[in-house]
């Protein structure tokens, strides 16, 4: 019997979170259409021992790959490798599924053909609760675009500039991740971007589903989101930022795109270059920090214009717009903001 939905967890000693996100996964009705692959990313904690449990009350849905340690990217990797259901989606080991939004996305891929199911997802606030469901919960984006038609088959470029899909929304079918040998950096943080992006140029089809499906933990210690991993790991964000650009300088020639998605691409590309630029003005304020953004920006500017040009980040329209001027003033805002 054909799995639906391949669920792929990318597991590095994440013991403390991954029972609630398997738990939540384990909805008696659905696991005949389940395929969830715990990928174990050379974890030295209870997070093998926990999956294990899983496998041996559910064979039949859950399994265990374990590797060496690759990554958050490698996990992704190694869950495409392995995959056997029609669609395909990651869930991290902290983050988990509200049970009665995840049974509609169910509904919604036994009859979907669409290449892409987007689903809603929200920001859950960790701040140190033992009931998760007391957290406070707040949706970046209420609904996908104006007047959407919810389990409607849409062309994906006739929508394309109205929408943003983030790893949390998307649910694809495995069919084009294989296919096109959708491979993410590995050994690096911040690959979500590129996982969401390399599959674009092939993707027709797109519908949506009115519910919020996944939970994503904000404020955990030691997330990679956090302003200090962040500044720690700008390296990371300069790797992805040259592998996003290297992927879009091949489309339209090495890689068949059109222009409507290749706009798309330019879009998701400006974002993760302000959170470049976020990092940058977290560093304290200084003449070299200052012309390393200028020449960052111009780089980007000249060499990439319409990457330059889909930036619609406020705080980056107005540093451009004063010529950098208003630097000092930003940093001390983004700094407020973080500390």
């Amino acid at each position: 019997m054909e799995k639906i939905l391949t669920v792929v967890v990318p597991t590095y000693n994440a013991e403390q979170y991954l029972r609630d996100n398997l738990e939540s996964l384990c909805i008696p009705e659905l696991l005949a259409d389940l395929e969830i692959l715990i990928i174990n990313d050379g974890s030295t904690d209870g997070s093998a021992a926990i999956a294990e449990e899983y496998v041996s009350r559910y064979p039949d849905t859950y399994y265990v790959i374990t590797k060496e340690n690759g990554g958050h990217g490698s996990g992704i990797n190694c869950g495409i490798q392995n995959a056997s259901g029609r669609y395909f989606k990651v869930i991290d080991a902290d983050d988990w599924v509200d049970q009665d939004a995840f049974r509609l996305l169910i509904m919604t891929l036994r009859s979907s053909r669409c290449d892409i199911v987007s689903s809603g997802f929200y920001w859950t606030y960790d701040e140190g609760q033992k009931n998760k469901d007391t957290f406070r919960k707040k949706a970046e984006i209420e609904i996908p675009f104006r007047d959407v038609q919810y389990q409607k088959t849409y062309e994906f470029d006739a929508i394309a500039d109205q929408i943003y899909i983030k790893m949390h929304n998307l649910t694809i079918r495995t069919e084009i991740l294989k296919a096109n040998q959708i491979h993410v950096d590995e050994h690096c943080f911040y690959v979500d971007s590129e996982y969401i992006t390399y599959p674009i140029p092939y993707v027709k089809t797109i519908c949506f589903v009115d519910a919020f499906v996944y939970m994503y933990r904000i404020g955990r210690q030691g997330q990679s989101v956090g302003i200090e991993k962040m500044q720690r790991n700008e390296k990371n964000y300069d790797r992805v930022i040259a592998s996003l650009l290297s992927f879009y300088s091949k489309l339209g020639h090495e890689v068949a795109c059109t222009e409507t998605k290749r706009r798309y691409i330019a879009g998701i590309i400006a974002r993760v270059v302000a959170g470049k630029i976020k990092i940058m003005l977290s560093f304290p304020d200084t003449p070299q920090k200052k012309e390393e953004l200028r020449v960052f920006d111009e780089r980007l500017r000249t060499q990439y214009p319409d990457v330059f040009k889909a930036n619609v980040n406020k705080a980056v329209k107005i540093l451009r717009k004063t010529g950098y001027h208003s630097y000092s003033l930003a940093s001390m805002l983004v700094k407020r903001k973080y500390r």
